[in-house]
């Protein structure tokens, strides 16, 4: 009978450690999410009649400026796209969205243009280049061209000489070799800066490619990213580790936070984030000091 509650008590005792140890283990890993100031780099503003894409909710300056307090949102960067053949829209387009971001300090102006126009195209980066603008917006998929075009690498090689930033949507549902366009074109256009929208969203592995890159000396790591559309549609997934893997392979400081607005309410597209299993210190990269590095935000 001692013999039995002897035992009896050392299980308990392993039970009470183990218990303990759990507690301990679970309060080691308890996650602190970043809850700082947030730089917004992908939110579409309504500038003409077909640019509100969303069925959900609108895009206008009104709309934008109300949430961005509300989400700690402190800048926004508000874009258009340039369609082909129509410079005077093009110009258009581009003055609306300079106009609303000296209206509101807090907004960063991303201007646009068709690679197909050509001279003109060029002509429109050093205008709004002389304006004080950083940022091209480029669409393959809505403005239909092919990213090995020349005329979309004269684009990008006046980006460099600018020293620009190009933004470009980085899926294509047609393409499937637009992922290693994109990737060479900025490798072989190494004065100017990329940032890839959506992380290539479905076709994000292929972008693993710049691993390899990385191991050639003439390889400026010119390449950002942003996590529009990918951290809500893909965070939660059975993607979610592979994904993971992906960003810190390639470097959590290429990559920076894009609601997608109004495709995406930024509210959604701010928890998706924190979903994802970022520690404190990467949230803050990706949230809001990557995006101050890349535009040379003081904060």
């Amino acid at each position: 009978m001692a013999k039995q509650l002897t035992v009896r008590k050392h299980q308990t005792g392993i039970l009470l450690t183990i218990l303990a140890f759990g507690l301990h283990t679970t309060g080691q890993t308890h996650r602190t999410e970043y809850s700082g100031k947030i730089i917004d780099m992908h939110v579409h503003l309504f500038v003409e009649e077909g640019d509100n894409i969303s069925a959900e909710r609108t895009n206008t300056i009104g709309d934008i400026v109300a949430f961005m307090p509300k989400d700690k949102i402190e800048k926004a960067a508000i874009i258009t796209i340039a369609q082909k053949g129509n410079m005077a829209d093009t110009r258009m387009r581009n003055d609306s969205i300079i106009a609303a971001s000296r209206r509101q300090s807090s907004l960063i102006p991303v201007c646009s243009v068709h690679p197909m126009d050509g001279t003109d195209a060029l002509a429109e980066m050093q205008r709004v280049h002389d304006l004080g603008v950083q940022v091209i917006k480029l669409h393959p998929n809505s403005q239909r061209f092919d990213v090995s075009a020349p005329e979309v690498d004269a684009v990008a090689k006046k980006a460099g000489e600018l020293k620009m930033i190009l933004l470009f949507d980085s899926y294509s549902p047609t393409d499937a070799g637009e992922i290693g366009k994109l990737v060479m074109l900025a490798a072989t256009n190494p004065d100017a800066r990329f940032i890839f929208a959506h992380t290539g969203l479905v076709n994000f592995p292929q972008l693993l490619m710049i691993e390899g890159l990385k191991k050639y000396p003439w390889f400026r790591n010119n390449i950002w990213f942003d996590l529009s559309a990918i951290a809500p549609i893909l965070g939660n997934s059975p993607f979610h580790d592979q994904l993971m893997w992906t960003i810190r392979k390639i470097g959590v400081g290429q990559f920076m936070f894009g609601s997608d607005f109004p495709l995406f309410d930024p509210a959604e597209s701010i928890r998706a984030v924190h979903a994802m299993g970022f520690s404190a210190d990467e949230e803050q990269k990706i949230f809001y000091g990557n995006a101050c590095r890349l535009l040379g935000i003081r904060h």
